[in-house]
């Protein structure tokens, strides 16, 4: 076999065959392509970022920029609500004190708005009703313009012919701010009655009120004068407990006392059954024995009359305000 004959650039003859210049290799010119076609897909994708960057509203894009005074404006229409004159009626009262806590202010602090009149008075019967000629709603704002006749006892039932009202809420209170005479007055319904008071608070009351009366508001005052803060002590006893008069007759029912024996003015114990509709049966326990036979025969055929004596009776419902009031001027306790 001939042996391959090699010569180098000089023509010179050699051994062995001479090495490729290094760019004409194949393999520097796959790592030079690379190289470039790398290098123009990275300043691409850089530019691109940077011209999206000058362009936030690009299609796709969410970027939001907040105008401070756009974004207040929205809160507050947020906070609006469209009132109605719905939402102004009802009865509204000033207390004395804290609200749905104490008794309810004397003089002038009870207002009533209706469709189609605006009352206010006092528990000393002094009113003053107008009839509504026009209303006015401007966001939580109420305008009343009132007639302007005069009455011959008070004069005009209203001083200004004018009424104004502004709507508030503060939690669970609703609150009727009068624009007109600067006075807060808070709401008192009977869904008021069951949220801001116990219903054995509100039951005590319209009981004590119906077999006692409504108490007027010198009788409250010469209460107060005598024997302070008055106190109503509430008792109960389960069915099948022994009456007070005799160990040998017990109650038919759960029954409850209620007892101003220590009282100067309704002095006496309501000892009653309910029945959760309205009416309890009162049963006429004595508070003091003076029947004749004073044997332990004597007081078991008294306690036994008692019971057999049971009256049914209707609890008038009373207006909320007169409930609230009376719950707000007394103290119970409980044994």
């Amino acid at each position: 076999m001939t042996k391959k004959k090699y010569s180098d650039e000089y023509g010179n003859q050699i051994r062995s065959r001479p090495s490729k210049p290094f760019y004409k290799k194949w393999l520097v010119w796959v790592i030079v392509i690379l190289g470039v076609l790398f290098g123009a897909i990275g300043i691409y994708t850089l530019g691109s970022k940077e011209e999206a960057a000058d362009y936030p509203f690009e299609k796709g894009e969410e970027t939001v920029i907040e105008n401070p005074e756009l974004a207040d404006s929205k809160e507050e229409n947020a906070e609006e609500q469209a009132y109605t004159y719905e939402d102004f009626k009802g009865i509204y009262v000033i207390f004395s004190g804290e609200p749905y806590k104490t008794s309810i202010k004397d003089m002038s602090d009870i207002i009533v708005v209706e469709d189609d009149y605006y009352q206010r008075f006092n528990r000393w019967d002094f009113d003053m009703t107008s009839t509504i000629k026009d209303k006015k709603i401007e966001g939580n704002v109420l305008t009343l313009d009132l007639d302007s006749d005069e009455n011959e006892m008070w004069g005009l039932h209203s001083e200004s012919g004018t009424e104004q009202f502004e709507l508030r809420h503060e939690g669970d209170k609703k609150i009727l701010y009068s624009v007109t005479n600067d006075d807060s007055f808070y709401s008192m319904s009977n869904q008021d009655l069951q949220t801001h008071y116990t219903q054995s608070e509100i039951d005590y009351a319209r009981i004590i009120m119906t077999i006692y009366g409504e108490l007027t508001l010198d009788q409250w005052a010469m209460w107060e004068d005598e024997w302070g803060v008055p106190v109503v002590d509430v008792i109960y006893n389960s069915a099948g407990d022994p009456t007070e008069v005799s160990d040998e007759v017990p109650y038919p029912n759960d029954v409850t006392h209620l007892s101003l024996t220590n009282q100067g003015m309704a002095a006496g114990i309501i000892t009653y059954s309910s029945h959760g509709d309205g009416t309890i049966v009162r049963y006429p326990m004595p508070l003091h024995y003076h029947q004749e036979d004073q044997s332990e025969e004597g007081y078991r055929q008294l306690a036994q009359e008692s019971l057999d004596d049971a009256e049914a009776m209707y609890i008038e419902p009373f207006e909320p305000y007169t409930v609230a009031d009376f719950i707000g001027r007394v103290e119970f306790l409980y044994e």
